[in-house]
């Protein structure tokens, strides 16, 4: 597999994910001191602590992302590695974080981080997992409806082609979710886009998930749609 990155994307928010959290808390610290030392610079404080946790959610939600092992730009490529070369991941490069270039399609994925138990039911995704409240309280978004998250990227992307496509070619894109946490247990079978966990996206791609490859015409198309004509 090629993988194509947005390097200066990644790294700009690799380093504000790393360093917001430290100084939201400074700032947060400073604020809060500052109530209690001076009393009458009471809104000059509330405004520092106000400062200081909006960089802290800042740093958290950059963090979840960008930073450490579990950064999604390191699981995706984790999740996806062994395919040949027939395959282009696209990371950062579109409106879409994470677009898998196959030879019949294109397949957005959708990151998400949760551990614990995930399940899908009637139409309603419900998270279990053991101290969920601190993780929340710690930045970490909900789960939310990944597949609506999923199903509208997957549209944005198809909305580019229509735009960059030749008129008379289409190319089929379609949405995935996938889960990066090595503990995460799916219940979601029902879900009205396949969710994986990072051993599961692989082993799809190959087997029930392979669709027949695109036409030359469409294949040219798509790459130059894409700007990959020199990749």
């Amino acid at each position: 597999m090629r993988v194509i990155t947005n390097e200066a994307h990644i790294s700009l928010r690799t380093k504000i994910g790393e360093k917001a959290p430290l100084v939201g808390f400074v700032v947060l610290g400073i604020g809060t001191a500052m109530i209690f030392l001076k009393p009458l610079w009471l809104w000059p404080s509330m405004i520092l602590v106000w400062v200081g946790f909006f960089i802290s959610l800042i740093g958290s939600y950059l963090g979840e992302r960008y930073v450490g092992p579990m950064a999604h730009h390191k699981k995706v490529v984790e999740a996806l590695e062994g395919l040949d070369d027939q395959y282009v991941l696209l990371m950062y490069k579109l409106p879409v974080s994470f677009v898998l270039l196959e030879p019949g399609g294109l397949t957005t994925i959708t990151v998400k981080s949760q551990g614990g138990e995930i399940t899908y039911r009637q139409g309603h995704w419900m998270h279990r997992e053991k101290m969920s409240f601190l993780r929340k309280l710690a930045g970490q978004e909900s789960v939310g409806r990944p597949d609506r998250t999923a199903q509208d990227e997957a549209q944005e992307l198809q909305q580019l082609l229509a735009e960059r496509l030749p008129e008379g070619i289409t190319v089929p894109v379609r949405p995935v979710i996938l889960f990066i946490d090595a503990n995460v247990k799916l219940e979601t079978k029902e879900s009205p886009v396949p969710a994986f966990r990072m051993n599961g996206l692989k082993r799809w791609l190959r087997k029930g998930g392979k669709r027949p490859p695109l036409n030359r015409e469409a294949q040219v198309a798509l790459t130059k749609a894409l700007g990959l004509e020199d990749a």
